[in-house]
């Protein structure tokens, strides 16, 4: 089956991130198919009615986000309704959903604009959005192609990604289900500590293993992202105890080389596993941020009961506030500078003291772009760690810009963390 999408909105074209397409994507990969193409095109009628004749030639299913708003570039409902000369007709029960959306918000009357959204093309399925005020649509269809009919599928989808994806998982996930043959489960593990060709490298002899012998097919992917590895696999067939012995096999085998450089799995971050493990030995960290300019703090709060373990973390970007807010030696920093292993462990030490935590980091660096000297160069990050037994410090080099030497400097820290806390940890 070939499964297409076509994302639409101008803003697609002029740099905006299609996460609506990762998100498809991905989906479509967990229950055993995957897209055959995306396509991202603008507002404009002509440009999109192209494309929908293009889709309808070589795809079973096609799929749209956006388009379904009420503004006059929202053209995806007229334009699918022309490609395949069918009618436009408003639907009573979708302009009463909408004038409801409204009530709930306090607003008294439907805007004129908005009853654009009640219009339904004739035969389709008013798939429900209980997010907003475009309704989905799913068109079954017959597309005559060199004198042959063939049965088609349309699903018109809401950009906004807090809509589409209930309307995906509702509607398009359980209608691609049914046609579903064989069985494809995935599985992802995160690496951090080694380089991308190591790990696979390291992998290589299990993933042999793996696609030896037996009726099945084994898939793999690394993707790296600010020292961050994942290690992608799924594997299909059409046993599902084989399917599922050969998924633990292999995480079972990734783990054996890797150890303890694999953090985690699924959905798991290096805040949320860091998170868990202070959770469960009872302790508490802070940190005290230059470079990084609060950023370690808010990947820890980003999870939910973070509270129970985090203290405090100290924003110091001057060195005035390294001396009066930490403590630092004024000493420290004439003789050594704000980059160095001796102001890190001050500040480590200093935020240790004042938060009263069992751990406790810091970090001061050169994200550049400027700011940099032969000496100390744009990438340059000292780490400071303390607990209460030892003070250690951390010199490390990074590249990239400096949006990326601050994120490897946080997920850095996270991961000096979870080692520090981890003592025998297995996938």
């Amino acid at each position: 089956m070939k499964i297409e999408l076509i994302c639409t909105g101008s803003e697609l074209l002029a740099g905006k991130v299609n996460t609506n397409a990762a998100y498809i994507g991905s989906r479509l990969s967990a229950i055993g198919f995957e897209l055959s193409l995306v396509i991202n095109v603008g507002d404009k009628k002509q440009n999109l009615l192209q494309e929908f004749k293009r889709a309808f030639e070589r795809s079973n299913v096609v799929i749209t986000t956006g388009g379904l708003g009420p503004t006059f570039d929202d053209i995806t409902v007229e334009t699918a309704a022309e490609c395949l000369n069918l009618e436009i007709c408003p639907d009573g029960k979708v302009l009463n959903s909408i004038k409801e959306y409204f009530l709930k918000r306090s607003v008294d009357s439907i805007p004129k604009i908005n009853e654009k959204q009640a219009n339904i093309i004739r035969g389709a399925k008013v798939l429900e959005n209980s997010f907003g005020t475009a309704p989905g649509q799913m068109l079954h269809f017959k597309f005559k192609d060199s004198g042959k009919k063939y049965r088609k599928t349309l699903f018109l989808l809401p950009g906004p990604p807090e809509e589409m994806k209930p309307m995906f998982e509702e509607n398009v996930k359980p209608f691609l289900k049914s046609y579903s043959v064989g069985i494809k489960k995935n599985g992802v593990l995160h690496v951090f500590g080694i380089a991308e060709s190591t790990v696979e490298e390291m992998i290589k002899p299990v993933m042999d293993e793996a696609v030896s012998g037996d009726s099945k097919s084994v898939e793999l992917g690394i993707l790296a992202s600010k020292s961050v590895i994942d290690i992608k696999f799924s594997v299909s067939g059409t046993d599902e105890l084989l399917v599922d012995e050969t998924i633990n096999k292999l995480k079972l085998g990734f783990g054996s080389v890797l150890k303890d450089n694999i953090f985690g799995s699924d959905n798991d971050t290096l805040a949320s596993v860091a998170g868990q493990l202070l959770l469960e030995s009872k302790k508490t960290v802070s940190f005290a941020e230059s470079c990084t300019g609060g950023n370690i703090a808010a990947a820890i709060t980003d999870i939910p009961g973070s509270s129970s373990y985090f203290k405090s973390s100290v924003v110091t970007y001057s060195n005035e506030s390294k001396m009066k807010l930490l403590g630092v030696k004024e000493e420290t920093l004439a003789n050594f500078g704000a980059v160095s292993k001796e102001t890190a462990k001050e500040m480590a030490e200093s935020v240790m003291k004042l938060s009263d935590s069992d751990y406790a980091f810091s970090v001061t660096g050169i994200a550049g772009p400027g700011g940099g000297t032969k000496e100390k160069p744009v990438g340059l990050v000292y780490i400071g760690s303390a607990d209460k037994k030892k003070t250690e410090s951390f010199k490390l080099n990074f590249n990239g810009t400096r949006k990326d030497i601050r994120k490897r400097t946080v997920n850095t820290v996270l991961d000096l963390l979870r080692r520090k806390l981890i003592v025998k940890h297995s996938y």
